[in-house]
């Protein structure tokens, strides 16, 4: 067995030329550090804290940290379902991390078999996140798991950490676009209903007054009395002396029912507004938003378990494109393809000439909480209205293209780079002034870049210097 070197100080841990990232309650939380480390292990005792860190990790759409091996220190965090399904093992001391090596080595070597390809829906990067996932973990089947701390009483936990709690009908959406797309097939699990209001599961199922809704009632029984015909509630039968039934219409004694009497039906009464009826009214009322929903309202969804296909596993290794959701073309944009080309050639002219031409890029830090609460139809007006006053600031000769949903890169030739970084920030002013007007509710960060061309390094270097800008 190696010798285990630990610095609590740093939280490195280090075994056999193999070094990971500690990570527990009583220091600084960094998780961008474990991109530097085989795995990250997280004391597990805790599992609030626990499940904290687990999200941060997976919720991240930076490969080199979603994608990390996870390794819970103490079991007691690792018996939860949702720890369990994010994590890749457990060990109880660090004496036992070199029994789960070669499983980390495993992962990290089919990690580098796996090419990214960045899309500009949200939808497409959460299923590209998936499939890198699954293949990484030589996983093909995604189950559901029942979760009372769900929204939808159903969790996948892997794309639940990109949405928040009232927002996780949307990986209904998800996984159907992926099951169309020819990734996975689906076997029927169950059927859960969601509010229509909210589209949470969390319902509360009353028989209610038909006239004011109200859930306090109370029912007797009908009585039909064979010789003279009289029917009408128990109550009518009863009285104060006695548990015996007598008819208030002829004053003979209920003996024996079958014989005498039956009891046809029920009668409800309301305690709220006293109204009698036969049939009671079903809603469920949302405990999520209180909306009370009629049951035939309720909006059905079906729960399935999903398997990885061939199409799906060949996705995952050599990326994922798009889906129907994709924004191809937004008008005043080029295709990222294109914009690499025209770069190429960009940074060939002021080779000859010495001009001066520039890239900038916009990133939207939080898009995907942004993206998360607005949806793939608003998301796509977003972009349409932060192309459209982008290019207000631009010269016609000037080219727009997205890297991703939430980077978008705007070429400036021929200008010096201290009137294009001018430009850039007029254009954040505008831009941070657009979403400041259209997002009461949360703050979107923005944050930008300017390069001046260098053509002694190629167009994909320096696109890629840039995006580093932007890594979190």
């Amino acid at each position: 067995m190696g010798s285990i070197k630990i610095n609590n100080e740093k939280g490195i841990v280090e075994l056999s030329g193999m070094s990971y990232l500690y990570v527990s309650p009583n220091r600084p939380l960094n998780i961008d550090r474990g991109t530097n480390h085989a795995a990250v292990i997280i004391d597990g005792k805790t599992l609030e804290f626990t499940r904290m860190v687990v999200k941060r990790i997976r919720s991240s759409f930076h490969s080199d940290i979603y994608l990390k091996p996870i390794i819970i220190l103490n079991g007691n965090a690792h018996r939860d379902p949702f720890v369990r399904e994010l994590s890749d093992g457990v060990i109880y001391s660090f004496n036992q991390i070199e029994l789960i090596q070669s499983q980390i080595h495993l992962i990290n070597e089919r990690i580098k078999e796996i090419t990214f390809i960045n899309s500009l829906s949200l939808e497409a990067q959460i299923i590209t996140k998936l499939l890198a996932f699954l293949y990484s973990r030589e996983k093909r089947d995604l189950d559901p798991i029942p979760s009372v701390i769900s929204n939808t009483n159903y969790t996948f936990p892997f794309l639940a950490v990109h949405y928040d709690f009232k927002e996780e009908h949307n990986i209904f959406d998800v996984l159907e676009i992926a099951r169309q797309e020819g990734l996975f097939i689906s076997d029927f699990h169950d059927r859960v209903y969601l509010c229509s209001n909210c589209k949470s599961s969390h319902l509360s199922v009353r028989e209610v007054c038909p006239k004011c809704n109200s859930s306090n009632n109370e029912t007797f029984d009908i009585v039909h009395h064979f010789p003279c015909a009289y029917v009408g509630p128990i109550t009518d039968f009863t009285n104060e002396l006695d548990d015996h039934l007598n008819c208030p219409k002829c004053s003979k004694r209920l003996r024996h029912i079958g014989v005498d009497y039956d009891k046809p039906s029920v009668l409800h009464h309301c305690k709220n507004c006293l109204t009698s009826f036969q049939d009671y009214f079903v809603n469920a009322r949302c405990m999520s938003c209180s909306h009370d929903n009629p049951v035939e309202t309720l909006s059905p969804a079906d729960i399935f378990r999903y398997k990885l296909t061939k199409k799906g596993e060949y996705a995952a290794i050599n990326g994922f494109v798009s889906t129907p959701k994709d924004i191809e073309e937004i008008i005043g944009t080029v295709k990222y393809d294109t914009f690499k080309t025209m770069c190429k050639y960009e940074i060939e002219r002021i080779r000859q000439t010495e001009g001066n031409s520039n890239i900038v890029g916009v990133n939207i830090v939080n898009s995907g909480t942004v993206f998360s609460k607005i949806g793939s139809s608003a998301q796509k007006e977003l972009l349409r209205d932060l192309v459209a006053s982008i290019r207000a600031s631009l010269r016609s000769s000037d080219m727009i293209t997205f890297h991703s949903s939430s980077i978008i890169l705007i070429s400036m030739n021929e200008i010096p780079e201290r009137i294009a970084d001018r430009i850039a920030k007029d254009i954040m002013k505008i831009l941070q002034q657009l979403l400041d007007n259209n997002f009461k509710d949360f703050e979107v960060e923005l944050k930008s870049s300017v390069r001046k061309l260098n053509y002694h390094l190629s167009a994909e270097l320096q696109i890629d210097q840039m995006l580093n800008d932007f890594v979190v």
